[in-house]
């Protein structure tokens, strides 16, 4: 029931956060017989999770957190999504349409990025324009009168 409205949904936000190198998520049955997530590659084939690169699988998790968190905010109450380093095995590209993911999502649940890549804040500013907001620590020690 919940099964293929989630994974197409993922497929999709997968399908973007891989900049269009995968075009959607199946079930498929490995030797064994046993049930295994795979990606179809845009121009064909497909690889199972255990064949993806480490940044492709934290975009997978990614895809799969914020489809569960779209399905979960249709009938529940709103909840902060939050992402600590989130990005740390993207490279640039994948990280500017990650944030334009989080972008979307933050249209229906706050959304809180933690990072201490500097990289990132300027990535973040391009893909998201005015409705990026930056909160570092050294300006909250700053409001409280505090050292950072």
């Amino acid at each position: 029931e919940k099964q293929a409205p989630l994974l197409g949904r993922a497929g999709e936000l997968f399908g973007i956060a891989t900049l269009g190198s995968f075009e959607s998520l199946r079930v498929e049955f490995d030797q064994q017989d046993r049930a295994v997530l795979a990606a179809a590659r845009a121009g064909g084939g497909s690889i199972a999770v255990s064949g993806m690169s480490d940044g492709t699988v934290d975009q997978l998790y990614m895809a799969l957190r914020i489809a569960a968190v779209e399905d979960y905010l249709k009938k529940s109450d709103e909840m902060p999504f939050v992402a600590d380093d989130l990005f740390i095995n993207f490279d640039d590209e994948r990280s500017a349409a990650g944030f334009r993911l989080l972008g979307e999502l933050s249209k229906k649940t706050q959304v809180l990025f933690f990072t201490h890549h500097e990289h990132l804040v300027d990535i973040a500013q391009d893909a998201l324009g005015a409705s990026f907001n930056l909160i570092t620590l050294e300006g909250l020690a700053q409001q409280s009168g505090q050292a950072a």
